[in-house]
């Protein structure tokens, strides 16, 4: 057997690993707290888990070279930016001809403000041509060079100013401080956008992580290196692709968010659907993220308040989880959690035996904020939590269902003790509940306004350990129909395992233009390369009010290959249940096919004039590509892309006082739906298409969005 994958997710409670086999199976599980206090930090849960997976492995009788990677999604570094965890920082600035006072006036401020606590800043200017003199070490404090002196160095972060236009010299200004024995980030790795202040954050961000990061990824990379030599150690990004653990020691910045970004990708990638809410609810929060076009929606990385030049999915985190205690007021639930508390839930005294006695308050010294528990007969305390007051509404009957859902075994016995223990709670049950969850439901309005999605083609997908509790009851709210994800106790840990190589650049760029495309394409290839990937789909992406260009380029899907075809008639069926009318096959490939529909109002009936349309493409294993609002499609045969669509846009292109309008274009080919409505001009777009190297005699069809 071979192609299995181990996939970790460290979570702010528990650990999870799982061992995924083709096409997507999971055939070991293991959990362990995670391992906030130890000294090596949460990698030691990351080994406490691949040891416990591997074990199973031995035990099924599977040969442990089966396995072709492990890939784990980390808190580490949202942690240490959180809690202040980071090192002080020298920023080294290259200062290019007649700059010098842009650069001081811009970086004169001497603290970073991380998690509540001002880290030091140091910074040093180095001229431009300082740099091509003999010698040029001697821009390095006296300290750095002295011999014999084995102290760790601080951190070093080497920025300069990209308007001026000149060529980017950091990496020599780097290759100086790097022999003097200091950690050195370069800004112009992580984003060539506008804005020195922003880009020297980002870097010196970078840089205050490093000691912590790469204490984590050492012993990380040792545990794995150790148990499975040879097999290459991944960690996911927090745009949800992976990057080789080398690439994530030089920067760390770039996995801020891989938790969420993990759980995010396997929702798209296990539930088959182009359009959808995705909430991934913990014992303590709940992150809501918005899948548009197939894609999770991103953004700019933001952290403990600190806007970052990093690319991250676009989330949002709610204080709202199936461990949120029940206020003593009634009004809602959390943000304290059991897990915070220190306390069990009342279903685990319930499963451990114990009887609750009297009614009990738990209370943190200066807070005013109080919260119901109850006094159990031992003496203990149990904390009155949302799981709770979800399984005991459901009654004795219900709790057994509901319990399994939560992937707990639940008696009769048991299931009676609980719902006398909650009982006294249940008449506030449901407004506190109510009030609780429209948090969640105001951030899904707000993430579908930020990007300006209509949300009648959506369904609210729900992951992680709590997401039983609360889907229906938010789908009801919402008005969406709710759908539990396959395996969503562990579906953050299937992403880790599932996400494919990948790099992410961005530049400024005022009328960006073909040249431009190329030299962020090229450079993301030959990272790709680096990392020993190969580049097999791209994504372009401008937003002109930023004027930012960005491509992305991602490896193949892993496992595709592995998954089983569905027949033209169960894709119908598929077709039809997304457009919830009936689908008419307007146009077939061989790797996916387009369905359209009449439009639907209110009540299902069809819209006045029955013109209006709807639409969806599959491929032909089943998932969406894209579901949404249809114009016109345009078959394009071997050889016709590029004429079908200079013909498309002749002909559909609006003019205005503000230039050309292009219509909401994309092409349907080779398995994937390519977007090309975001880069502005004919040109770019015929320049994405080039850099897509579709082959050239696969079949495609423009779509025309409504």
């Amino acid at each position: 057997m071979a192609g299995l994958r181990i996939g970790v997710d460290v979570g702010g409670t528990f650990t999870h690993g799982v061992v995924l086999r083709p096409p997507g199976e999971v055939i070991a599980r293991s959990r362990t707290p995670t391992t906030h206090t130890s000294p090596h930090g949460v990698a030691e849960g990351v080994g406490i888990v691949l040891t416990e997976l591997l074990a199973s492995l031995d035990a099924m009788g599977i040969a442990r070279e089966a396995v072709e990677l492990v890939a784990h999604s980390t808190t580490q570094a949202t942690n240490a930016l959180l809690e202040g965890d980071v090192s002080p920082v020298t920023r080294v600035v290259v200062v290019p001809p007649g700059e010098g006072w842009l650069c001081r006036r811009a970086l004169r401020d001497c603290f970073l403000r991380l998690g509540g606590r001002r880290v030091p800043m140091s910074t040093v200017f180095v001229h431009w041509t300082a740099l091509d003199e003999p010698g040029s070490g001697g821009i390095l404090p006296p300290a750095a060079s002295e011999p014999g002196d084995d102290a760790p160095r601080e951190p070093v972060a080497v920025i300069q100013p990209l308007a001026g236009g000149e060529e980017l010299r950091e990496e020599q200004a780097a290759a100086a401080w790097r022999e003097g024995g200091h950690p050195t980030v370069l800004a112009g790795e992580i984003t060539r956008v506008l804005g020195l202040s922003l880009r020297a954050r980002t870097a010196a961000v970078n840089a205050a992580m490093l000691p912590t990061m790469l204490a984590t990824a050492e012993y990380t990379e040792q545990a794995v290196g150790g148990m499975l030599p040879g097999v290459p150690l991944v960690v996911v990004r927090s745009d949800g692709g992976a990057m080789a653990i080398g690439e994530m020691r030089r920067m760390p910045v770039m996995s801020t968010l891989s938790g969420p970004a993990a759980g995010a990708g396997a929702a798209v990638h296990l539930s088959g659907l182009a359009e959808a809410v995705f909430i991934e609810v913990g014992g303590t929060s709940t992150d809501v993220t918005l899948i548009h076009d197939g894609r999770v929606r991103q953004q700019s990385a933001v952290v403990g308040g600190v806007r970052l030049l990093v690319p991250a999915l676009d989330l949002r985190t709610v204080a709202v989880g199936g461990g949120s205690m029940l206020r003593t007021d009634g009004s809602r639930f959390g943000p304290r959690s059991a897990h915070i508390a220190g306390l069990p839930y009342m279903f685990q005294a319930a499963l451990a035996g114990r009887e609750a006695v009297r009614s009990g308050e738990y209370r943190e010294e200066g807070d005013p904020q109080a919260y119901r528990t109850a006094v159990l007969d031992d003496g203990s305390m149990a904390a009155v939590t949302l799981t709770d007051c979800h399984l005991a509404a459901e009654g004795i009957d219900g709790c057994g269902g509901a319990a399994e859902a939560l992937g707990v075994e639940m008696d009769a016995e048991s299931a009676g003790r609980l719902c006398r223990a909650v009982e006294p709670y249940l008449a506030v049950f449901e407004r506190a509940r109510r009030a609780t969850l429209r948090q969640i439901t105001d951030a899904v309005g707000e993430l579908a306004r930020a990007h300006s999605v209509g949300l009648g083609h959506c369904v609210l997908l729900g992951g992680g350990g709590g997401a039983p509790v609360v889907l229906d009851a938010v789908a009801a709210m919402l008005g969406l129909p709710p759908r539990l994800a396959p395996e969503h106790a562990v579906i953050s840990a299937i992403g880790a395992a599932l996400a494919v190589m990948c790099v992410s650049l961005s530049k400024t760029a005022l009328q960006p233009t073909a040249a431009d495309v190329a030299e962020l394409a090229g450079e993301v290839e030959r990272r790709l390369r680096v990392q020993g990937a190969e580049r097999l789909s791209t994504q372009f992406d401008y937003d002109p009010l930023r004027q930012v260009l960005t491509v992305t380029g991602r490896g193949s899907r892993p496992y595709a290959a592995d998954a089983v075809p569905r027949s033209m008639d169960e894709l119908t069926a598929i077709a039809a249940e997304l457009l919830q009318a009936d689908a008419r096959l307007a146009w077939q490939g061989p790797e996916e096919a387009l369905w359209a529909a009449e439009q639907r109002g209110r009540g299902g009936r069809a819209r006045r004039g029955g013109r209006s349309q709807v639409g969806c493409a599959l491929d032909r294993f089943g998932r969406a590509l894209w579901v949404g609002g249809l114009s016109a499609w345009y078959p394009a045969g071997a050889g016709e892309r590029e004429s079908v669509l200079a013909g498309i846009l002749d002909g559909l292109t609006r003019y205005t006082d503000g230039g050309p309008v292009l219509p909401g274009v994309a092409l349907v080919c080779d398995g994937r739906l390519i977007p090309l409505d975001a880069l502005g001009t004919a040109e770019l777009i015929a320049e994405a298409l080039r850099w897509e190297s579709l082959p050239a005699d696969a079949p495609g069809c423009f779509i025309v969005r409504g």
